[in-house]
């Protein structure tokens, strides 16, 4: 018996930790526009007036204003986290 409420409070524990983490992660949304503002330093950038934060070593593209783009992003404690950055189709 003991056994049993050893192994169900473990998968409970990990199920909990499953549920969190993908709460955390949450939805992707996409965007598409060119690029209005760069700000390499900060590693903003703003499209269709909203501001991105990106990871220089995500982004394989050399980025530049006025460059057509789409945008894969999250959001998270109000900011927006990019994801992803492809040309504009």
């Amino acid at each position: 018996m003991r056994t049993m409420k050893v192994i169900s409070t473990v998968a409970l524990a990990m199920t909990a930790a499953a549920a969190s983490t993908a709460l955390a992660a949450g939805p992707t949304h996409e965007v598409s526009g060119k690029i209005e503002r760069l700000d390499p330093g900060a590693h903003h950038l703003t499209v269709r007036s909203q501001i991105y934060r990106y990871d220089p070593s995500v982004t394989s593209m050399n980025l530049h204003r006025g460059e057509p783009v789409r945008i894969i992003y999250r959001e998270n404690h109000g900011h927006r986290y990019i994801i992803q950055i492809l040309p504009a189709a």
